[in-house]
């Protein structure tokens, strides 16, 4: 087993409360609106630390049919917009790591701006490290749905204003 993480951080044009309140709190409901080529459809289970969000992947998301993630939210603090997560099935669970994480922070930069400061961290199921290839997916993956609610949230300024 290899303990391994990697971290990015991304400028966005949308304030740390407006990008909050679609990408940590209705993301089942978000998600699928903005990316309905890659999540077929979403749900929460439960409401706040503890609860279940289920991402269904989309055929063109080439993954194997019927591909779902489901991700169990460990710290939900908007006061300090701290978000974790870790894996319960799908994804690299089971295939490349026995554990993973995510944990996101929104450092307010402006009235209309933030920096997300994104990590994953994984414990490998062999004795080698993750290579950047299979890190790719979840990298991009987490970017794309920030990038996707920030163009969300500026064609729609009403929307969590």
């Amino acid at each position: 087993m290899v303990s391994g993480s990697c971290t990015d951080e991304v400028t966005l044009n949308v304030s740390a409360a407006r990008l909050w309140k679609g990408a940590i709190e209705e993301p089942h409901i978000l998600y699928p609106k903005l990316m309905p080529d890659f999540f077929s459809k979403a749900e929460r289970i439960g409401e706040g630390v503890g609860a279940i969000n289920v991402f269904y992947f989309a055929p063109a998301a080439n993954l194997p049919p019927g591909s779902l993630n489901k991700i169990k939210i460990e710290v939900l603090d908007e006061a300090t917009f701290t978000f974790k997560n870790s894996s319960v099935e799908g994804g690299l669970l089971g295939v490349l790591v026995k554990s993973q994480t995510y944990e996101s922070v929104f450092v307010p930069s402006g009235a209309h701006s933030c920096v997300a400061k994104l990590k994953f961290e994984y414990e490998t199921i062999g004795d080698r490290d993750l290579t950047e290839e299979e890190l790719k997916g979840t990298r991009d993956g987490s970017i794309g749905v920030l990038k996707a609610t920030e163009g969300y949230l500026l064609a729609n300024p009403d929307v969590y204003a």
